[in-house]
């Protein structure tokens, strides 16, 4: 007997941003999953043979973009007995809603981050996300179930009108390294250069500023009282904020002390988390309202002992028990942030026993099979409620 077939809307697969999508689609055990996409990126590093896109058919992208609809789109969904529609992102949803209705399928769409407070604050007048805010009393009655990938987001679903006995929170999970594969950590491994590291685009939503005001603070502090300035941050990424981060390493002579890395394959990027002594996240509200939900390569950092120092922020304290696993500080505060790395590289012991809880917590609450198997689960039941 076939599993039942689940049409995933996503309008990109895949980024670098969003390689969570291809994890997910790549790991069920129980649905088959078809992704219907607008833009297909990287097929050669994301390889995934179900994946319908209008890419070489300008014409009917052109339409499908102008009228959250196609023919040809509709055509391909009628043929293949699908069980559910699903959605990656709100602005996603929009695409996916002609046709849960036209086929009358159930229809599920994960919440991530910036897509709730678009819908209030001022993005929602860009070009880009005007039709998903005007469309959007639609999705909210149109929905079957939301899934939530922090409580925040959770409340937020709430504050903005959809049902609450739809909404449930569900965070992403991720692949557990094998401990023999990791370097553990010692009381006894002190390196000479103590590396940090920070992954994810430059947008302001990110914190990079923050994260390298706190170098410098550090650096003023080492040269203060006459120690040798031994930290060495790698700054993983792209984006438009990378320009003002560079200028402010040369302005303030951290050129020696900060590498810039544009995007790598995540093998590449897993060894170098290995070979950090701390992951930084210090994630914020943007300007613009734009925030984050759970963060994944804090969660691949702690997976391999590597203690985190992220906000109190979106989903980020749902991955750190602060004292515990790793540290929270408040939005903004690079002086916090500051405080915080010194604590850690000062105290091997410290160290050790942050990085072998925070593995043990994504032991227990983040294991992707597990969160694989409780989406499986809200497919279940979406769908005999349907019925």
């Amino acid at each position: 007997m076939s599993n039942p077939k689940v049409a995933l809307f996503s309008t990109q697969f895949c980024p670098y941003s969003q390689t969570f999508i291809w994890d997910e689609v790549t790991s069920h055990k129980r649905y088959d999953i078809d992704v219907f996409t607008l833009h297909r990126c990287y097929p050669d590093r994301f390889p995934y043979d179900r994946v319908f896109t209008l890419d070489q058919k300008p014409l009917q992208k052109l339409l499908c973009q102008a009228l959250i609809y196609s023919p040809e789109r509709a055509k391909q969904i009628s043929k293949n007995n699908y069980s559910l529609i699903a959605a990656h992102f709100g602005p996603g949803s929009i695409y996916a809603l002609p046709y849960a209705q036209q086929f009358h399928l159930p229809l599920i769409v994960t919440f991530h981050g910036y897509d709730v407070p678009i819908l209030w604050n001022n993005r929602k007048w860009n070009p880009s996300f005007w039709r998903y805010w005007a469309l959007s009393p639609w999705m909210l009655h149109r929905v079957n179930r939301f899934l939530a990938a922090s409580d925040e987001l959770h409340n937020m679903l709430i504050d903005i009108g959809a049902p609450e006995e739809k909404i449930f929170t569900w965070r992403l999970g991720i692949r557990i390294p094998d401990i023999s594969t990791i370097k553990q950590p010692s009381v006894d491994d002190i390196p000479q250069i103590r590396n940090l590291i920070q992954i994810g685009r430059f947008v302001e939503k990110k914190g990079y500023i923050y994260t390298l005001r706190a170098l410098n603070i550090l650096k003023k502090k080492y040269q203060a009282e006459g120690k040798s300035f031994n930290i060495q941050l790698t700054c993983i990424g792209d984006g438009e904020c990378k320009p003002e981060c560079i200028q402010f390493v040369n302005k303030h002579g951290l050129a020696d002390h900060v590498r810039f890395v544009n995007n790598l394959p995540q093998s590449e990027v897993f060894r170098e988390i290995e070979n950090s002594e701390i992951l930084l996240c210090p994630s914020l509200v943007a300007r613009n309202g734009d925030r984050e939900s759970g963060i994944l390569v804090a969660k691949e950092a702690a997976a391999r002992c590597v203690p985190v120092i992220g906000t109190y922020h979106g989903g980020i304290p749902d991955i750190i028990d602060n004292g515990k696993t790793g540290f929270l500080v408040q939005e903004r505060d690079a002086q916090a942030i500051a405080d915080k790395i010194e604590l850690i590289l000062s105290n091997p012991r410290l160290k050790c026993d942050l990085g072998m809880a925070a593995r043990k917590k994504m032991e227990n609450e983040y294991r992707y099979e597990d969160r694989i198997e409780a989406l499986e689960k809200h497919y279940d039941e979406v769908i005999a409620q349907f019925i």
